[in-house]
């Protein structure tokens, strides 16, 4: 499966887990951050079902329009 979003090109961000004790921060270490992306069925131009890996935010651009 794809890791990228078919419509809107989403992928993977960067982000830090903080380690903290008290007051002070320990560590800070890069974890990567996924899009929530699921598998659609949907159709073409010529009306052929297709399979997409789209985010959660364009399906609900989708169901709206």
């Amino acid at each position: 499966m794809s890791k990228e979003c078919a419509i809107c090109g989403k992928t993977k961000m960067a982000g830090n887990q903080v380690k903290r004790q008290s007051k002070w921060v320990l560590r800070r270490t890069n974890t990567p951050r996924h899009p929530n992306l699921q598998t659609v069925h949907m159709e073409d131009e010529n009306g052929n079902a297709v399979k997409m890996t789209v985010c959660t935010r364009c399906i609900k651009k989708m169901k709206q329009q």
